[in-house]
């Protein structure tokens, strides 16, 4: 099965403006992370979905693929769709976030396994998480059954006493699933836990969930100091 990334990317942020086209070593953000897309052996096609020209021209610069996208979507759901669309809704496809320039190829690689399998309709990872990290509200958390599919996300620590599992936000979506996500509507859990994934589940959508290591990545960039720990890890590396 041809599985293909979509990187939504905006340029509006509250906490990082420009967040996307933040320089790390002479490179702006989204290009690294369009080059570890494009560099994973198990993908097939990479593009990114942005609503922003100057976005779009750093990634054609780079010599990768661009796409405008509606500037009125409200999550990045809504914009891989656009593309996925707009290209024929052909195979399977991941929704790699734009502000995590160094994903774990590994993380990628379960993901893409997981869907050629194609048991479930979303598939997305997991990792264990200590007490005390799973304590805080940033960190948003799953309870699975036996099978591992998920049952519940929260920014609240589930299950009561644990196992704690912290949910990695890449998500793929087997052959038609993605036009089903982006075709829901918001819902009540949704709205309480801030959380687009309970939409999916509320409307009885299959997601399955791939336990993984941590994976040598410095994660998501929120605030200048992750961006400034994405960089200083970058560096170290040799990038």
């Amino acid at each position: 099965m041809k599985v293909s990334v979509i990187i939504p990317a905006r340029k509006g942020s509250t906490r990082l403006p420009n967040k996307p086209l933040a320089d790390i070593n002479g490179a702006p953000m989204i290009v690294h992370t369009w080059r570890a897309a494009i560099q994973h052996p198990d993908v097939d096609r990479v593009c990114v979905a942005t609503d922003d020209a100057d976005i779009a021209a750093a990634i054609q610069k780079a010599g990768g693929e661009a796409v405008m996208t509606d500037a009125a979507h409200t999550t990045g759901t809504d914009r891989c769709d656009e593309v996925w669309q707009h290209w024929g809704d052909e195979g399977a496809v991941i929704n790699l976030q734009g502000d995590e320039p160094f994903p774990a190829p590994e993380h990628l690689s379960a993901l893409c396994a997981a869907l050629r399998e194609n048991r479930w309709e979303v598939v997305s990872l997991m990792r264990s998480g200590h007490p005390e990290e799973s304590a805080s509200t940033h960190r948003v958390k799953v309870a699975v059954n036996a099978q591992g599919q998920a049952l519940y996300f929260s920014r609240s620590p589930i299950p009561s006493g644990g196992p704690f599992h912290i949910h990695l936000g890449l998500y793929g979506f087997a052959p038609g699933a993605l036009a089903r996500c982006a075709s829901l509507p918001k819902s009540a859990l949704e709205a309480s836990e801030k959380l687009e994934q309970l939409r999916w589940l509320e409307a009885g959508v299959t997601v399955g969930m791939i336990a993984v290591e941590e994976g040598a990545s410095p994660g998501s960039v929120d605030t200048e100091v992750d961006l400034e720990k994405v960089r200083a890890w970058h560096r170290s590396t040799g990038g």
